[in-house]
């Protein structure tokens, strides 16, 4: 038996003896001095008439370890369910909220353009990161530079149709350019629709910059 144990329960063997000691401190006599013979011998002499198995006193021990090991299991799921509960929040938000794809940062003057075919039709033409946008957002804008969100913004002096690409924000993590290989194209204007447009633009809303993707020539 460690002898700085028998020390420290020795101190406390006089308080037992006259059951004066906390019920904590009772338990962890009782505990010591069932495995312990030569306090169990010191006790003997101080005329107390133990048992060598203290059954009530060790049974107070195990509610005790028994509390401790509850609480700190709470602790541990409560830690837990608040991690999980962080990590799913992040998650849903990275999944549920739009993110404009910058035109510099995602190389969109190589990888988006307005192409014209053999019918006169316009179409968006999209490849590599920019094939994955989740949404295309359309703009419009006014001969005074206003776009259509804009309070100025007057409709019946349209001059320019824009768009902006949106992917989800976990994309910007989650997806590389060396995962991309396909092209998407997507019909703008029809022959007759396009008579009536001289300019379409990407519109990178967070940097408020346009870039001229199609020029009536």
């Amino acid at each position: 038996m460690n002898k700085k144990s028998c020390e420290l329960i020795s101190d406390l063997l006089p308080l037992y003896a006259d059951n004066v000691c906390s019920g904590e401190s009772r338990a962890v006599v009782a505990e010591h001095i069932a495995e312990c013979e030569d306090c169990r011998r010191q006790l003997k002499k101080m005329n107390c008439d133990i048992k060598a198995d203290p059954t009530e006193d060790i049974k107070t021990i195990q509610r005790i370890k028994k509390r401790i090991f509850i609480e700190k299991l709470v602790i541990i799921i409560i830690s837990v369910l608040f991690v999980v509960g962080v990590s799913f929040g992040t998650l849903f938000l990275l999944l549920n909220t739009d993110k404009t794809m910058d035109y510099e940062k995602y190389g969109l003057s190589e990888n988006v353009w307005v192409e014209q075919d053999e019918n006169g039709d316009l179409w968006l033409v999209r490849k590599g990161l920019a094939s994955q946008a989740w949404f295309i957002y359309p703009d419009i804008k006014d001969s005074d530079g206003n776009h259509i969100d804009d309070e100025a913004f007057d409709k019946d002096k349209i001059s320019a149709f824009g768009y902006t690409l949106k992917q989800r924000a976990i994309d910007d993590f989650a997806i590389t350019e060396s995962m991309i290989d396909n092209e998407e194209r997507t019909l703008l204007f029809n022959m007759d629709e396009r008579a009536k447009i001289d300019t379409i633009y990407y519109y990178d809303d967070e940097n408020d910059a346009e870039y001229v993707l199609w020029e009536r020539s």
